[in-house]
């Protein structure tokens, strides 16, 4: 199959991966994948295209990567529209000029102006279109206090959400719970499916098995962005009673960039914290290396609405990959953590109650550390596989081409017959 990846914001090699990940998976099968995707990263703010180019081809491996030109931004102001609306007008002008003809396209919901794009060049080519639902924009924005309700972008937002939902050949959101909101403008439920991230289990290869630490000694570890509604803040808070409370013993590292990076560091420096320890990102193949630093890894999220349908963090996955323990500091319909028997989870939010289950990993011996985090390497080899994931993605759009391929024929047999 000849099959084609519209985003805005993955990447072959960064912190949003899920797209590359399964595009390697399935040339590895035989397919042919085209990813279309930003020039400009949404994560470095760094521009791959030279001055005066529109877009260009780049291939990683057997995918190909069309790199298209989008106006450059920082922040959440009207420059981040702007970069969204050249994105999908890139997106749909390049894609005509490229000719051939895919089996099938693939368009988020994040942001929506990529996911009407990747409808609208599917209509030009005449081939079936696969609405992928990352967020659910623009319920996302309203939980977030982004934009109210009575916001004219929420009802142009609205409007083309809902359209994409009824005209997508196949709805595929990586929130497990994304159907019940989705079904309510009328959607059958056979229409959509669940599909998690998953986690690339060969990154880990070289990885030594965790052998459970030490009893006096306790590395706390967190990896992701430094933006709003993570709960960063709620970490450094535990960081700060653990050092009053004298465990001196545990220390944080903290992973990552993001907005809200040098607002952490100086709320660290303010609670005179001598047990945090603030690093650079790292690309994604090398998060492995990273967390074999750890003892015990940190999923935290800001206690907010839009969660009630379910998350689909990546760190979780790759947590679970390492083989460490977890705490899950988030309220959401689905906890892998818990699932798994991988860790502790707590309510998010709540400092004191990370504090208790930090001391109680801490005391904890090394064997029953150890016991925890193969669980959750367990549950990611049976459920988060993207090696298994990607198989079952393939017999998805195999499905969708054939069922439309058929639907096609019928109306050629029904013309030749009139």
């Amino acid at each position: 199959m000849n099959i084609w990846f519209i985003s805005a914001y993955d990447t072959p090699e960064g912190q949003s991966s899920r797209t590359y990940d399964y595009s390697t998976e399935l040339t590895a099968m035989g397919h042919k994948i085209t990813f279309f995707t930003s020039s400009y990263s949404h994560f470095t703010h760094e521009e791959r295209l030279k001055p005066g180019e529109r877009w260009r081809e780049e291939w990683f491996g057997k995918v190909r990567v069309i790199w298209l030109k989008t106006i450059p931004y920082k922040g959440n102001g009207l420059l981040r529209g702007a970069n969204m609306l050249s994105n999908a007008w890139r997106a749909y002008w390049t894609g005509r000029s490229i000719k051939e003809k895919p089996d099938i396209i693939f368009g988020p919901s994040v942001p929506l102006f990529t996911g009407l794009s990747a409808y609208m060049l599917s209509m030009s080519k005449r081939c079936p279109f696969c609405f992928e639902v990352r967020d659910i924009w623009p319920q996302a924005l309203i939980d977030l206090g982004v934009i109210s309700k009575r916001n004219p972008v929420t009802w142009l937002f609205r409007k083309i959400e809902v359209f994409l939902y009824r005209y997508a050949n196949k709805i595929i959101s990586v929130l497990p719970f994304a159907y019940k909101h989705i079904c309510k403008y009328g959607i059958p439920p056979e229409r959509i499916v669940w599909f998690p991230n998953g986690v690339n289990l060969k990154r880990f290869s070289d990885c030594k098995p965790y052998s459970g630490g030490k009893a006096d000694k306790l590395i706390v570890m967190y990896v992701g962005r430094f933006a709003a509604g993570h709960g960063i803040e709620v970490i450094l808070q535990t960081a700060k009673r653990l050092q009053e409370d004298a465990i001196s013993k545990t220390k944080f590292i903290f992973f990552g960039n993001g907005p809200q990076k040098h607002r952490f560091q100086k709320m660290a420096c303010e609670y005179n914290l001598e047990n945090v320890d603030f690093r650079e990102a790292v690309p994604k193949n090398k998060v492995p290396q990273v967390l074999e630093e750890a003892d015990l890894l940190i999923a935290s999220l800001q206690d907010i609405p839009i969660y009630r349908f379910g998350i689909n963090l990546n760190k979780i996955y790759d947590y679970m990959a390492s083989g460490r323990p977890i705490i899950f500091a988030i309220n959401a319909p689905n906890n892998p953590v818990a699932d798994a028997n991988a860790g502790i989870s707590i309510p998010p939010e709540d400092p004191q109650a990370m504090v208790e289950a930090i001391k109680s990993i801490f005391f904890m011996s090394p064997q029953k550390r150890r016991f925890l985090g193969k669980n959750g390497r367990k549950y990611a080899e049976t459920n988060y596989d993207i090696c298994r994931l990607a198989k079952r993605l393939e017999s998805i759009l195999i499905e969708i081409a054939e069922r439309e391929g058929n639907k096609a024929d019928k109306k050629i047999r029904k013309v030749h017959e009139t």
